[in-house]
């Protein structure tokens, strides 16, 4: 039996900013909200020590300026988001999307019903692999035939990593129980979609 969590409050607190070094510091100051309201998710990961924080910050970096397009990028986090209950980084992207002409009827859409927006076949064979991989676990053969149709090589591999990261960040900062900043809150709150609060 899975005992339910007496507390919802961050199991590891973000760090103080009397304890930020020069990089955190540098991380922060250009995140939305800035350094006086620090996004959570740095001030909490930069716990892990610097080798760790350093190499996620350049592999995330590495998938935020890879070669899949900026929307399709958006597209494929929120939905990540979504079906794997990650409402932080849910509400981190909706600006992110909205920057790269995700509409609000397609955020909806990827917060709960795919078919209630129009999507490209690239668009729509991305979001299902991202659905594939939530269902079972791995991307299926048809939905793969789509997209090996419109990526290259490193154009799948990255989808596939940037699908898994997403996952593994959800993860992570659902067992860290991670709030969001009011800051993320209010703009979650302004589409009537997406993971639960």
């Amino acid at each position: 039996m899975t005992a339910s969590p007496t507390s919802f409050a961050p199991r590891i607190p973000p760090l103080p900013a009397d304890e930020w070094d020069e990089r955190l510091t540098k991380v922060l100051a250009a995140s939305p909200g800035g350094t006086a309201e620090p996004m959570h998710i740095f001030a909490t990961l930069a716990r892990g020590g610097p080798d760790l924080f350093r190499s996620w910050m350049r592999f995330g970096g590495a998938l935020l300026s890879g070669s899949l397009s900026p929307r399709l990028r958006e597209l494929v986090i929120l939905r990540t988001a979504y079906r794997f209950n990650g409402r932080y980084e849910w509400a981190q992207h909706l600006e992110m999307g909205e920057a790269q002409g995700v509409t609000r009827a397609e955020m909806v859409a990827l917060g709960g019903d795919l078919g209630a927006a129009e999507w490209n076949e690239l668009e729509l064979a991305s979001l299902r692999a991202v659905d594939d991989t939530a269902d079972a676990g791995a991307v299926t053969d048809a939905t793969w035939e789509v997209l090996s149709a419109h990526l290259d090589d490193q154009g799948l591999i990255e989808l596939l990593m940037l699908i898994a990261h997403y996952m593994m960040l959800t993860t992570v900062l659902r067992s860290l129980r991670m709030e969001l900043e009011p800051r993320a809150e209010a703009v979650a709150r302004t589409v009537e979609a997406g993971p639960a609060a």
